[in-house]
């Protein structure tokens, strides 16, 4: 037996109230007629007023208490549905018994509560309404034929029916009708259930797809314009805010060449245009153009729909500044290997040179004064310059493989000190302070870590060159937490400072500031610190100084 689905209750309850609602409108409806009719001295069986009366008074007092004693779950509101049923037939009967039984004008009364059954409760709805209809209208034939009437009949013109076969035939094709009645019902509340049902799945699936297809449309990272056939902007995503800086409310309904005057219509697969967002930055962008064909509106004259357009935006900055640093990564490295070539061409002949100016340089004597033991110095001091030049081109176009140890930090920033601040260098002047944590270890490649600390003091001593007071701090400790501890070295002078527009430029390659520098001593500190996972970062302002801050991660598990 078919039964309203668990998700149907609320549907049946409404269903139910609006029986009754409908059983007290009838009922009040058809006494009513009746009695203005009987008034005007037309002859109709009816009792009455007071009786007429009272029979309202109980369809009104049977609904409110049904409507207030409602059920809500399902089972039980499924069974009150069949009682309302049964009541409806029952009502039916006592009109039909009051109003002249086999010759009462409100027979067709019964199919109210026969639809009612079939259309809320389907098909058993129907039958159980047209067998109780049935039933109780054969219950009112046999007291008519045996005599029980009331009796006002007499006095309204009432003709008793004496065939029994008459009332028999009366009796067939009402309950057929009932039958037939419940049938159909039925069958067009099983049809309209199927319909709903389908209507609904419908309705559940083209709001999953809707919101699947907005979650797409907002989630995307490529920006999506649309546009109506005049340009105007239809909707946008979330991507397209993020990119134009807009919010979706600004851009839609505004007209497209206004809103980004840059972006142009065109038959090119994929363009670049410079495009303004709302904050005034410009950015770089990547778009193009796909046609729209939209549905014809039914409501207006278009025989074709508008044509559209597509437009997806993508920020390609990054992109091109990614592009534009492989390209330098790419020149480079091209520089890098020419460079490494050149050097390792010049290195012998250097030493060739570097050494025959020392012997020329033992040969003169290191007392006598003269014009060959100036040039003579001049060649060892350049040839040294040089030698040192190569070494540095060498060492960032073929960086040499780590070798990680432990060794104590302290001795290697006083030999590092002792290396950079000798007589034959411009650091002999500087006054170099050392703060440097007791047993500090460090762990890295030593001679690397070395090269970093000897390129900064370089720096620092060339910076201050035009101060009498120069001064170098030179700090090291180890900060953290265990498992992220670091070693933090810092490198401070006295010096002018860098400034703002230098600030980012100074670890580029071949990038200096100085006319005898080469523009490689920083470009290895941070290739040396990339090697180690360690970063470095400049603290200095214009005029007051400058701070190189280096930080070495310390493994997290002790190394041998």
């Amino acid at each position: 037996m078919m039964r309203p689905a668990t998700t149907d209750g609320v549907q049946l309850r409404r269903h139910i109230l609006w029986l009754l609602l409908i059983r007290v409108i009838l009922f009040t409806l058809l006494l009513a007629v009746t009695t203005f009719l009987q008034s005007r001295g037309h002859a109709v069986i009816l009792p009455e007023s007071s009786t007429v009366l009272a029979f309202l008074s109980l369809v009104y007092i049977v609904s409110i208490g049904s409507a207030a004693i409602l059920p809500r779950n399902q089972p039980h509101i499924h069974r009150f549905g069949l009682f309302q049923v049964f009541t409806d037939t029952l009502l039916a009967s006592l009109l039909i018994y009051g109003t002249g039984c086999s010759q009462s004008i409100f027979t067709p009364v019964y199919i109210f509560p026969i639809i009612a059954g079939g259309l809320i409760l389907y098909q058993p709805g129907g039958l159980i309404g047209a067998a109780a209809s049935t039933l109780l209208y054969g219950a009112v034939l046999t007291g008519e034929y045996f005599g029980y009437l009331p009796g006002y009949f007499h006095a309204a013109g009432y003709q008793p029916e004496s065939d029994p076969l008459a009332a028999a035939n009366v009796f067939a094709v009402h309950g057929v009708t009932f039958f037939t009645a419940a049938l159909l019902s039925g069958l067009l509340a099983g049809r309209l259930r199927s319909a709903e049902e389908a209507l609904s799945r419908t309705s559940l699936e083209f709001d999953r797809l809707s919101q699947l297809y907005k979650q797409i449309f907002d989630d995307i990272e490529t920006g999506i314009i649309t546009t109506a056939a005049d340009d105007t902007i239809t909707s946008c995503n979330r991507a397209a805010g993020r990119i134009t800086g807009f919010e979706v409310e600004e851009i839609v309904g505004q007209k497209l060449t206004i809103c980004f005057p840059t972006i142009r219509p065109s038959d090119k697969a994929r363009q670049v245009c410079d495009l303004q967002r709302k904050d005034g930055r410009m950015i770089r962008v990547g778009y193009s153009f796909s046609p729209l064909n939209m549905p014809p509106d039914p409501e207006s004259d278009q025989e074709e729909g508008a044509r559209g357009k597509v437009i997806t935006l993508q920020d390609i900055s990054k992109i091109e500044k990614m592009e534009q640093q492989v390209r330098e990564a790419e020149k480079m490295a091209a520089i890098g290997e020419l460079s490494a070539a050149i050097a390792h061409d010049f290195r012998n002949p250097l030493a060739a040179i570097s050494g025959s100016a020392q012997i020329l340089a033992m040969e003169l004597g290191s007392g006598q004064e003269g014009t060959s033991q100036s040039l003579t110095e001049i060649i060892l001091r350049e040839s040294g310059r040089m030698a040192k030049t190569i070494t540095d081109f060498l060492q960032f176009a073929r960086p040499a493989p780590l070798s990680p140890e432990w060794f104590d930090l302290a001795r290697l920033i006083q030999e590092s000190v002792r290396q950079v601040c000798v007589p034959e260098k411009q650091c002999q002047d500087c006054r170099v302070e050392v703060e440097v944590e007791e047993n500090l270890g460090c762990w890295g490649d030593r001679q690397q870590i070395q090269t970093i600390i000897c390129h900064l003091l370089e720096n620092s001593c060339s910076a201050t060159r035009e101060r009498e007071d120069r001064q170098i701090t030179i700090r090291a400790r180890e900060t953290g937490e265990q498992q992220e501890s670091v070693i933090l070295i810092e490198v401070a002078d006295n010096g002018p400072g860098i400034g703002a527009n230098h600030r980012e430029r100074i670890f580029a390659p071949f990038f200096s500031t100085r006319t005898d520098g080469t523009g490689l001593g920083l470009a290895i500190v941070r290739q040396i610190l990339e090697l180690h996972q360690g970063e470095i970062e400049v603290v200095s302002e214009q005029g007051k100084g400058c701070l190189m801050r280096v930080t070495l991660p310390l493994p997290v598990t002790p190394v041998p």
